[in-house]
């Protein structure tokens, strides 16, 4: 009965370490296969030098390299600019330098080459890379107003009033004033005498009269001066023949 217990227990013995050699082993081998990137986690802002953590190991690790690209990434091209031949269990992979590419979006690609010539790949993605410095404003706060204390008045002390009572007194009635506002007195109006007929007028008048006057008289006179000439000439020519014709249409008695 002993032998028989102690062959039981030693199958039950060896049962045991079996099943926890079996556990063990992918979890070691689960250890020796690991690609992650930790740090930049996928959503960060991102600026400057940024340190890189993670995972790069496999048990057929030959090396790792880091790789960056816009995200989205349509084309599917990656720009490395990190490797190493060195496996990272746990820690820092390697710095990326933001500083070297413009500002927007990107993400991380992570390559562990084996040795069977095959890879594994892990990513962080939507990494915002903002290098541009903010501008600082400035917001001025407004004073705080002091509140307004009120002043106390003096204390008064309540004077007893004595009233007198007088005998009432005629109301003198109010002495109308003359006001030269309200009665402003007449300003007669100026008028300028303005003569029936103009001067300018008679003045051409008259000059015109006298220049008629003028030819009136040069055209008398010429008249008279010619009239007397033909005249005269009128008498020297008749007179020669008058006498002529005399003396022959009479001749003289004997």
């Amino acid at each position: 009965m002993k032998q028989v217990i102690a062959f039981v227990s030693m199958i039950l013995c060896l049962a045991t370490f079996s099943s926890q050699q079996l556990v063990a082993a992918p979890a070691i081998q689960q250890e020796q296969n690991k690609c992650l990137i930790s740090s930049p986690a996928s959503g960060s802002q991102l600026r400057g030098q940024v340190v890189i953590t993670g995972s790069a190991t496999h048990a057929g690790f030959k090396w790792y390299q880091i790789g960056y690209a816009p995200d989205p990434n349509p084309t599917g091209k990656w720009t490395f600019f990190l490797s190493s031949e060195t496996a990272v269990p746990s820690g820092r992979l390697g710095v990326w330098n933001t500083a070297q590419i413009p500002d927007g979006t990107y993400q991380l690609i992570l390559e562990v080459h084996r040795k069977d010539t095959n890879n594994d790949h892990c990513f962080a993605q939507k990494l915002y890379v903002n290098n541009t410095a903010p501008t600082a404003t400035f917001t001025a706060q407004p004073l705080p107003t002091p509140a307004d204390t009120p002043t106390p008045f003096p204390a008064t002390t309540a004077t007893p009033t004595v009233a007198i009572e007088q005998p009432p007194t005629a109301t003198p009635r109010p002495t109308p004033t003359y006001s030269p506002i309200d009665n402003p007195t007449p300003t007669p109006a100026t008028t300028g005498f303005k003569l029936p007929i103009d001067p300018a007028s008679i003045r051409n008048a008259s000059c015109r009269g006298a220049e008629l006057t003028i030819a009136v008289a040069v055209i008398v006179v010429l008249y008279f001066v010619i009239r007397s000439v033909m005249v005269s000439g009128v008498r020297k020519m008749w007179k020669p023949r008058d006498i002529e014709g005399f003396h022959t249409r009479r001749p003289r008695q004997s």
